[in-house]
């Protein structure tokens, strides 16, 4: 099953922190979202992410192509 992913505003909300990356070899840990799709209300998610400025923040490293839309 593809996630279903929701942005929300602050990390104490989110289950995941994103960060993105230029390159293939620095993703981590991004199959947990890549492939799925991005929703409209939080009701309707089943993975809530907050997007971070740094690397050291995140819980998934994802290049921009692969993250959900």
């Amino acid at each position: 099953m593809s996630a279903k992913v929701f942005i929300v505003k602050y990390d104490s909300q989110a289950d995941y922190k994103v960060c993105f990356v230029d390159y293939d070899s620095q993703q981590k840990n991004h199959q947990i979202i890549a492939g799925g799709k991005l929703v409209q209300y939080e009701s309707q998610a089943n993975v809530k992410v907050s997007i971070v400025k740094y690397p050291s923040q995140a819980d998934i490293l994802i290049m921009r192509k692969n993250f959900p839309k």
